[in-house]
């Protein structure tokens, strides 16, 4: 479990801030919950967003969503990483997933804002590697304790999330997200452990000796130099995708 030791102080005083906003207009807040790098021990303030995972007793209305995003947006303080990318859901979905429904999503960066009621919205798939992450490392900033929230996912829905997230990576984020990802998948796959991009980028070079497009990654991630170019990373994503058994990914275009 993740203590306030391991978590950056900074990051633990705004989710708490969060965590106030969003018990003022819900009185049925269950917990607020820390995760991501902040818990796995890969944040940089420079590159890493915050993730929390917020749970409610019951569904609400449209109105009753677009409210808490509003609340937890109008938080004065200031994020202490490159912005808050957080969802609340109901203590049924923490609890079995389902469909992954969502009560409202919000993202924030230094150039935008973005609060997405769930009502209307299918499921947010998103929301399995997230539980996962919680129910195994969570900081409960308030609430009862994550084991006691999050119910446990099949292995094989969390690699298919894994891997539906690869494919994402290569179209939509950086080489080097792409290229961690896809170790920690390998590492997944491997030992069961669910880590942090950098521990799954350590974890693939101590297992599988030197590679040059895996400590580009580790590079770009840990200190800012360049990363692996977008053709290096899709080869490598690609082969992870082989050694896991799936279907590659189909290259986007370059970026």
């Amino acid at each position: 479990m993740a203590t306030d030791a391991f978590v950056p102080c900074d990051v633990v005083r705004y989710v708490t801030e969060v965590s106030a906003a969003l018990a003022g207009v819900r009185p049925d807040l269950v917990g607020v919950y820390l995760h991501g790098s902040a818990v796995l021990g890969g944040f940089h303030a420079a590159r890493s967003d915050v993730d929390v995972l917020a749970v409610v007793a019951e569904p609400g209305t449209k109105a009753d969503q677009q409210a808490m995003g509003e609340a937890v947006v109008e938080v004065p303080a200031r994020c202490p990483g490159t912005g808050l990318e957080m969802s609340v859901i109901t203590e049924a979905t923490a609890a079995g997933l389902g469909s992954c429904p969502f009560e409202v999503h919000i993202r924030t960066t230094a150039t935008e804002t973005v609060v997405i009621p769930g009502a209307g919205h299918a499921g947010d798939t998103d929301l399995v590697l997230h539980s996962v992450v919680c129910r195994e490392h969570a900081l409960a900033v308030c609430g009862p304790p994550a084991s006691a929230v999050f119910g446990p996912v099949p292995a094989d829905r969390v690699g298919a999330a894994m891997v539906s997230e690869l494919r994402w990576a290569l179209d939509h984020a950086t080489a080097t997200y792409a290229v961690l990802n896809a170790c920690r998948a390998l590492r997944f796959a491997d030992d069961g452990q669910l880590c942090s991009k950098l521990d799954g980028g350590r974890w693939y070079l101590a297992r599988h000796g030197d590679n040059a497009v895996v400590a580009a990654a580790l590079a770009h991630q840990r200190d800012g130099h360049r990363g692996p170019a977008t053709s290096a990373a899709t080869a490598f994503v690609a082969a992870a995708c082989d050694r896991l058994g799936l279907p590659g990914p189909v290259p986007g275009p370059s970026r």
